[in-house]
């Protein structure tokens, strides 16, 4: 690809918030290596609100890829919402289109049929015919971002250093100040207790006790929509539920001042990343950390290990047991990372009983 003409690139990215930080180091390399292309986004509202600003884009258009859903759709709903997305997609006539998912067919799909002279994407289940410029599949065991790096390596010859980011506005960091002084809210701790697969969620019992016990010391803020289950149910002396109040952005800004963010293998961690600010996730084993955990030397993450690990299951059947972790043990890591006194990154939980 032509380094220094006024190329016309899209990429599609339209997953959830977590996924585009994790994705932004490719943004980054992308930019600095194109810098006088037309880069044009195809991203989802959310991913939208993560990267807009950064300077990464000429251009983004929001889609809403209904295959990628969290809710259950109909095949007739996905394969439509594709046909949507390659339409859009083919009005570009791009000179290059990037499509970054490796694990779904359908985008595979949409770069085999759009107009752009080189493709480069990856080949899912023969689904990838049309694609000019194939990506070897990408190994198993290394991090989503080192994935995506070695992706923007085959296409520009030169591997780009990690850098995340996340976009903040003037508003959001405006807005995230004024309500933390009229809260009189100093140093907290952000307690982000869903993600988009039930499988990952440690459980609103469990963060409502574990809110209970951090509260005792420091304030505790939660973050997350309404709508995500018994999750206003988290309150308190000392705790403050910003569920479904307050945006994107004003999460950004509200973690980038935490002293420590703990939630599930979710949007919030991942912001905490980019910030380089305290985080614990308590993963849960339908993934693999070592490839999408949260990078970066403050970040720790509590897993259980259990015969049934790397399941990638959305949904679980057999009583997510890899999830079995008491809050208490969760509360005397997060103290122990608040006082820089944890030393290991990654801790196996274990029970007493299951030592002898």
């Amino acid at each position: 690809m032509e380094k220094n003409r006024k190329i016309r690139i899209g990429v599609i990215k339209a997953d959830g918030i977590g996924d585009a930080v994790l994705a932004s180091p490719f943004f980054f390399g992308l930019r600095q290596h194109y810098k006088h292309a037309h880069i044009t986004a195809f991203l989802s509202p959310a991913g939208k609100e993560a990267l807009e600003g950064l300077g990464l884009f000429d251009k983004i258009e929001v889609i809403n890829p209904l295959w990628l859903s969290y809710e259950k759709k109909s095949l007739f709903e996905r394969w439509g919402s594709a046909l949507s997305v390659l339409k859009h997609v083919n009005k570009h006539h791009f000179d290059t289109l990037i499509s970054l998912r490796w694990q779904d067919r359908l985008s595979s799909l949409i770069l085999s049929f759009s107009n752009a002279r080189d493709k480069y994407g990856y080949d899912v289940n023969g689904a990838g015919f049309g694609i000019n410029r194939k990506m070897a599949s990408p190994k198993r065991n290394i991090h989503e971002t080192e994935k995506h790096i070695l992706f923007l390596q085959r296409i520009t010859g030169k591997k780009y250093p990690v850098k995340l980011g996340f976009a903040l506005s003037k508003q959001s960091e405006e807005n995230i100040t004024r309500l933390l002084k009229k809260g009189e809210v100093e140093k907290f701790a952000v307690l982000h207790p869903v993600s988009g697969h039930s499988s990952k969620d440690w459980g609103i019992d469990n963060y409502r006790n574990l809110a209970a016990m951090l509260a005792k010391k420091i304030n505790v803020v939660v973050v997350g929509n309404k709508t995500d289950g018994d999750i206003m149910s988290i309150k308190g002396k000392n705790i403050v539920n910003l569920s479904g109040i307050i945006t994107v952005r004003e999460m950004g800004s509200l973690i980038k001042r935490a002293q420590i963010v703990i939630g599930n293998d979710s949007a919030a961690v991942h912001i905490a990343s980019a910030f380089n600010v305290k985080s614990l996730t308590v993963f849960s084993g339908a993934a693999d950390y070592k490839e999408w955990g949260a990078l970066g030397k403050n970040s720790y993450i509590v897993t259980k290990d259990v015969p049934c690990a790397k399941c990638q299951q959305a949904e679980c059947d057999r009583g997510k047991i890899c999830l079995e972790i008491p809050p208490e043990f969760i509360h005397s890591i997060a103290d122990r990372i608040l006082k820089n006194k944890q030393k290991h990154n990654i801790i196996q939980y274990v029970k007493e009983d299951e030592l002898f």
